[in-house]
C-alpha cells in the first residue's frame, strides 16, 4: 500500500526573519495552501521572508509558479530561498530559475 505525501506548510519567526516551511508534495492540489501562507507572510512586517525548500519531496509547475509569484511580486525584495533536494534543484535548473531566484544558506 503506497502512501501519498501530504502537503503541509508552516510559518516560523526566527529573529527578524519569517520562515515559510513547506513539506511534502507541492503540486496543483497544494499550491492554494502555499499561496495563502505566502500571502500571510508577505503581509507581515518581517523585513525578510525565507522560503525553505528542503522539506519538499516534489515540485511541479503549479507549485513553482506560486514560488515565483512571491519572488516577483511587489514585496519580492524581502523573499529569499533555501535550496531543496536534487529533484527540486532539477526543476529550478530546467526552468532557468536557479539563477533568477535569491538563494541563501540555511
Amino acid at each position: 500500500m503506497s502512501t501519498i505525501d501530504p502537503f503541509e506548510v508552516d510559518l516560523e519567526a526566527r529573529d527578524e526573519e519569517l520562515w515559510v516551511l513547506p513539506r511534502g508534495d507541492l503540486d496543483l492540489a497544494a499550491a492554494p495552501e502555499l499561496r495563502e501562507t505566502l500571502s500571510l507572510a508577505l503581509r507581515s512586517d518581517a523585513p525578510s521572508i525565507v522560503i525553505d525548500l528542503r522539506g519538499l519531496e516534489f515540485l511541479d509547475s503549479t507549485g513553482l509558479k506560486a514560488l515565483v509569484e512571491a519572488h516577483a511580486g511587489p514585496e519580492g525584495h524581502r523573499v529569499s530561498f533555501v535550496r531543496g533536494n536534487d529533484m527540486v534543484e532539477q526543476v529550478l535548473q530546467v526552468s532557468h530559475l536557479d539563477d533568477e531566484l535569491r538563494f541563501r544558506a540555511p
